[in-house]
């Protein structure tokens, strides 16, 4: 096994509704799309979106990858002007930090600094 994280996987069960939030609300070119999956191009690990396989998922009370941010006042401000749900920003550790957002199924999201 390699040292390397190649794709993130979000799956959603209201595929078409959720993946056209995530097309709206990110500037992020779409590589590839088809049936019941979405691939953002992205710089690094690559961000997908597939139609879950199931009826209900219940989201995680955290998220376990962030978007990186160089200014996160200006990130959190986007975010609420798209109509996004969005947290205050917050500390992690002494020099970085974030706010967390929701997409429509209730998947919480972080975009922080590094």
């Amino acid at each position: 096994m390699k040292n390397k994280i190649n794709m993130c996987f979000i799956h959603l069960v209201d595929f078409e509704h959720s993946k056209d939030w995530y097309k709206n609300v990110f500037d992020f070119e779409v590589e590839a799309e088809g049936d019941g999956f979405l691939e953002f191009k992205m710089e690094g690990t690559k961000l997908v979106l597939l139609k879950a396989m199931v009826d209900e998922i219940k989201p995680l009370p955290y998220s376990v990858y962030f978007f990186e941010t160089t200014d996160v006042e200006k990130t959190q401000k986007e975010l609420k002007q798209k109509g996004v749900k969005v947290d205050p920003i917050e500390p992690f550790g002494e020099s970085m930090q974030g706010c967390h957002f929701y997409d429509p199924e209730g998947n919480k999201l972080l975009a922080c600094t590094t």
